[in-house]
């Protein structure tokens, strides 16, 4: 291996890191306005399951966010919603 190709740790070669910047949209910030804009989509479209992220998309009219946030997003919020529905249990031995 020539010396100049040798790589130290946590280096990554130039043309992963620019090619793979150039494919990807930023990453969203989810802030209070965005997340009230989402929830009001999916509940416009009949509650988290059967809201799709292309309806959600449609509703919400924000070009900043891809298919793929959304589809994050929503997976989270299918998440957080499942485990606000689902009772805590006791402890039994007392």
């Amino acid at each position: 291996m020539p010396e100049n190709s040798k790589k130290h740790k946590g280096e990554t070669s130039e043309k992963v890191g620019k090619s793979h910047d150039l494919n990807r949209k930023p990453r969203v910030r989810w802030t209070v306005e965005l997340h009230e804009l989402f929830v009001k989509a999916v509940n416009e479209l009949g509650g988290p399951y059967e809201a799709t992220p292309k309806n959600i998309m449609k509703l919400m009219d924000n070009e900043d966010i891809t298919p793929d946030h959304i589809k994050s997003h929503l997976q989270k919020y299918r998440q957080s919603k499942d485990i606000s529905s689902t009772p805590r249990s006791t402890s039994k031995g007392k």
